[in-house]
């Protein structure tokens, strides 16, 4: 048995798509005593603030590289930036770093718009972690208690006018955390899967009545759609998703959330130019000046410290052909960082090159696949949402955003490896 296990594992490869699906993975020593207890602690605290607290994020960050210091031969054991994923992403961070030292500017400027990425430099520690702790499920469980506090406090906002501002200046991260953690949750199996499904009913339908963010309904929506196809396997499939395609979509259009985006959107949309007083007509210029930017500098961008100085002439210049245009000179049609595009973004600053790296940085982490050979779920539908909220946001620019991809990436990523090593050890 042995003899055959060991001829099955020494068998070539099928090529580099192969490999890059199914990579190598080592066994993993685990982390013992209070190295394997501290690491716990953190990435459960991790997951409980992901949704909402970057400070709360940076210090468990903190935290996670303090411990990985302590354990490092365990962590360089795992092989961690062999998963084609996380070196593709320390190769776009090194890309980028690359090019803001060559393009400039050569100052904090110029600094703080390379460690805007930095997300891409923990994606191999946080994978290290994830694969050699005792019970990786505590990040899941500091997730789900994160988000279902989370999604309380925008219940709560009717009684509280304060809250309500506040949580209603981060609907897009909200949306788009609380929907995805929902999915994530509902895929999980064993004694408790009622309790998760039951609390990502409750994320859910926080989204739909409660965030007034386009991102998280979309996302919501496609993610449904995604796990009823996922959990309803055979003949019954199709029809299963079909109708529960219909269910949400009528139970959205009662939400007055909902209504209240769709008709801005539809505003906005059907104006005859960009309206700066509502977010679809500043969507709409932002996106336009970015697509100038872009086509004029390329194949190499205009740097990612670059792109506030170049966007402001470029905007006034296409507002001075507009009759009747009073814009604000401090509004954000004509001072902007970002194009509220990630695609757009990479193309901008950092040309053809960075936006290619960005995609197979993201399709490698798509085409990953189990043990048994098919994708998993879960990472299948985390990707498709990220892909989603790309083309809506600057998202692994943006730092809740960014982070809770990131790590929830580690922690799917680190089940896998985890499984693929379990199925190939004699």
């Amino acid at each position: 048995m042995r003899a055959a296990q060991a001829s099955a594992d020494t068998r070539p490869s099928s090529g580099w798509l192969d490999t890059l699906r199914r990579p190598a993975v080592p066994a993993f020593p685990p982390l013992r005593g209070w190295r394997d207890t501290g690491m716990q602690v953190a990435l459960a605290g991790l997951g409980l603030v992901l949704p909402f607290s970057p400070a709360g994020v940076s210090m468990l960050l903190g935290l996670v590289l303090v411990l990985a210091l302590c354990s490092g031969r365990t962590l360089w054991g795992t092989a961690a930036w062999r998963e084609p994923t996380a070196a593709i992403g320390l190769l776009l961070f090194a890309y980028l770093a690359l090019h803001t030292a060559l393009a400039g500017p050569w100052t904090l400027h110029g600094l703080s718009a390379v460690n805007k990425y930095h997300e891409l430099l923990f994606l191999p520690l946080l994978l290290a972690a994830f694969s050699v702790i005792s019970r990786p499920q505590a990040f899941l469980g500091g997730l789900a208690a994160g988000s279902l506090a989370y999604a309380v406090a925008h219940w709560l906002t009717p009684w509280a006018p304060q809250l309500a501002i506040e949580l209603a200046q981060k609907r897009i991260s909200a949306g788009f955390c609380l929907a995805l953690s929902a999915y994530l949750l509902v895929h999980e199996r064993g004694r408790l899967a009622w309790l998760w499904r039951l609390i990502a009913a409750v994320l859910a339908l926080t989204v739909l009545f409660r965030i007034e963010g386009r991102t998280g309904h979309v996302v919501l929506m496609l993610l449904a759609m995604a796990a009823v196809w996922n959990l309803r396997p055979g003949r019954w499939r199709l029809p299963a998703t079909v109708g529960a395609c219909v269910a949400l979509g009528l139970m959205a259009l009662a939400s007055p959330a909902v209504q209240n985006r769709m008709q801005e959107t539809l505003s906005g949309l059907s104006a005859p130019r960009p309206d700066a007083s509502t977010s679809t007509g500043i969507r709409m210029a932002l996106l336009t000046n970015g697509w100038t930017i872009a086509a004029a500098h390329q194949p190499f961008g205009v740097g990612y410290g670059r792109y506030a100085q170049v966007h402001e002439p470029v905007a006034r210049e296409r507002l001075s052909r507009e009759p009747g245009s009073k814009p604000d000179p401090a509004g954000w049609e004509v001072l902007a960082n970002n194009p509220h595009n990630e695609y757009l973004m990479q193309l901008a600053c950092g040309g053809i090159p960075a936006l290619a790296l960005l995609l197979a940085w993201m399709g490698a982490a798509a085409l990953r696949r189990d043990a048994s050979g098919r994708s998993p779920p879960a990472l299948a539908g985390l990707v498709l949402a990220f892909a989603i909220g790309c083309a809506l946001n600057s998202l692994l620019m943006d730092f809740v955003e960014g982070h809770f991809y990131i790590a929830v990436l580690a922690w799917l990523l680190a089940r896998e490896r985890r499984a693929t090593a379990s199925s190939t050890t004699p």
